[in-house]
């Protein structure tokens, strides 16, 4: 693997540009695997550079996959880097998530983020589990003259049809999907099947495959068509508000548990609110002015005015979210 230096050109002019990202994703790659960090390239290149011509799909942050027991680990080694989490304060102590978005703390170093997963959404086994599977079937890649590791092609093929199925609304998962169904990609179906089987990824598998015509027909003359999809991905693949998904995992989880989870889902940090919506600016006051505001929307406004009142008195008596994230 050649020397790659850190991104510090203050020359570049267009710094989300596809030479630019590519020196990150190498960047990336280097700095973790320079500290013994197994690191598996996830999505973007790994799919445009398989299933499109040359600049038909455009690619961006980096998504990278890591063992879970190296993922603190590897935050560390790419804060060395100069990165910085994207939104203070979100990490794996505050967010359940899948996975950490980083971005380089000087602006000239470029706006495109890092997301580390340490899991895969749609993935049930254990996570150390799933890594070690995907890793085992890994293929040699080149990223910027870096070597770089990729999903093998049934690997590939799993990813998209999971990621289609959590982010079914999005235009370019579909095509992803559309691309890795119909053209000649090279794909072996009985090895992605056997594949998820291991990674217990099959009813997130179906759910997202019966999003186009050709997956679905893929289904139907397969094992697929005997495995449920949880109500979980039937409404991951409907586009359901989060409110839903929380709710159905409310459902699921023991009930020791529920009282943490609802604490956590109703009093978010700062950071959190401001990764789920980035309009989300200023401290924890500013915040909560900005959630507990009434808002009215003619013409029902029968109640407008009781509402304003009673926000008034909350925000007077530090009720609420006012005493909550006072300050």
């Amino acid at each position: 693997m050649g020397l790659v230096p850190s991104v510090t050109s203050s020359e570049v002019h267009r710094p989300s540009s596809r030479a630019w990202t590519e020196l990150l994703h190498a960047e990336v790659a280097y700095a973790l695997t320079q500290a013994g960090i197994p690191v598996l390239h996830i999505k973007g290149p790994t799919v445009a550079l398989w299933l499109y011509e040359e600049g038909e799909r455009p690619w961006g942050d980096v998504d990278v996959l890591v063992p879970p027991s190296r993922m603190h680990e590897a935050l560390a080694v790419l804060a060395g880097r100069g990165m910085a989490e994207r939104w203070a304060g979100v990490n794996r102590h505050t967010t359940e998530d899948h996975a950490v978005t980083l971005a380089h703390t000087d602006p000239a170093k470029g706006a495109d983020e890092v997301d580390v997963h340490d899991r895969f959404p749609g993935m049930e086994a254990d996570p150390e589990r799933a890594f070690e599977l995907l890793w085992r079937r890994r293929e040699p890649a080149q990223l910027a003259h870096t070597d770089v590791w990729f999903p093998d092609s049934s690997s590939r093929a799993v990813l998209i049809a999971l990621n289609t199925a959590r982010t079914s609304a999005s235009p370019r998962t579909l095509m992803d999907l559309q691309r890795v169904l119909e053209t000649g990609s090279g794909v072996d179906w009985e090895d992605v099947l056997a594949l998820a089987g291991r990674l217990d990824a099959l009813p997130a598998l179906r759910a997202g495959l019966e999003l186009h015509p050709t997956g679905r027909e893929l289904v139907a003359s397969t094992a697929l068509a005997g495995v449920p999809v949880s109500t979980e991905w039937l409404l991951r693949r409907a586009g359901a508000p989060r409110t839903a998904l929380r709710l159905d995992e409310l459902r699921r989880s023991p009930l020791r548990q529920r009282p943490a989870k609802i604490a956590r889902w109703l009093f978010p940090s700062v950071g959190v609110l401001q990764m789920r919506d980035p309009r989300a600016v200023g401290g924890p006051g500013a915040i909560a002015a900005g959630y507990a505001r009434p808002l009215t929307i003619d013409p029902n406004n029968a109640y407008g005015p009781q509402f304003v009142a009673a926000a008034t008195a909350a925000e007077a008596s530090d009720l609420g979210l006012w005493g909550a994230c006072a300050g």
